[in-house]
């Protein structure tokens, strides 16, 4: 099941409402969760989950595939781990379950996963034809390993991230609250084959574009939209990679004062999202 977030404009929030979601996915289902970047040289997603040392995001505890470094086939570089580790044993081996989840951070004992991207320079990508030919059999094989694949596609218009979102079983649109584009959101959202999911983020219920209002004057279906309350510790948590951190505290905990309204809102996103795309009933 992969779950696709994407934005039409840029400053969205959707790397970072990407990672919130898939976290407390995680934390409030049983599911076991990966998720990846639709760009393939962008590592912005990873940044949200750093280890305690401030390491980049590698699975350290798989001690057989802890140091390895594999030479890319007719590359001039190795890959230490994560997708670039992936992609060069693509066409040469089948890729197991174990074999990727060891070239993943565990950011969740056992639930939630973040697939490292590549450290490739952007032209040596499009130098090898069939680099996203593979690319895409790595994001494939993962699905296969997962309950559900959260993938950020960003505000990303070239082709792979576009393919992602195509072949996506449900597209979460991502938008900023005061967007003078929320309304063409609504009337012409994006033809997609999965289905639409309606995200704002940095939500503040005292705007002007309240959940409420948004459902009266488009007429949507209240289930295809939700919000991520802004909330600052969280925000703060993110820039220094301890994103599930901070949601591990609010997710099932006995919450109080103003944190409630930010539980309530992304406790019903999730269940919504993960709802409209079969992964819960």
């Amino acid at each position: 099941m992969k779950i696709a977030f994407w934005s039409e404009e840029r400053k969205a929030g959707t790397t970072f409402n990407t990672a919130v979601v898939a976290c407390a996915s995680a934390l409030m289902y049983p599911l076991c969760v990966a998720v990846v970047s639709g760009s393939y040289q962008n590592r912005d997603l990873e940044r949200h989950f750093l280890t305690e040392k401030g390491r980049s995001v590698l699975a350290e505890d798989c001690e057989s595939w802890k140091e390895i470094s594999l030479a890319a086939e007719q590359q001039e570089y190795f890959a230490f781990g994560g997708l670039d580790a992936l992609l060069s044993r693509i066409g040469k081996e089948k890729l197991t379950e174990e074999m990727i989840k060891a070239n993943m951070r565990q950011i969740i004992k056992d639930r939630l996963y973040c697939l490292p991207g590549s450290a490739r320079m952007e032209q040596e990508w499009w130098r090898e034809a069939q680099s996203f030919e593979r690319l895409v059999q790595v994001i494939n094989d993962v699905e296969d390993c997962f309950d559900v694949v959260f993938i950020d596609c960003g505000n990303k218009k070239d082709d792979f991230p576009q393919k992602m979102l195509r072949e996506a079983d449900i597209c979460v649109l991502n938008m900023r609250q005061e967007s003078e584009l929320i309304g063409a959101y609504y009337r012409n959202p994006p033809r997609l084959r999965g289905k639409t999911f309606f995200l704002m983020g940095s939500y503040f219920k005292e705007n002007l574009y309240t959940r409420e209002n948004l459902e009266r004057i488009y007429r949507i279906d209240k289930d295809m939209l939700g919000a991520v309350p802004y909330h600052p510790q969280l925000q703060a948590a993110s820039q220094i990679g301890r994103t599930e951190g901070e949601i591990e505290e609010h997710v099932g905990k006995s919450i109080k004062g103003k944190n409630i309204f930010f539980e309530q809102e992304l406790s019903r996103t999730v269940r919504l999202i993960l709802k409209r795309s079969g992964v819960i009933a």
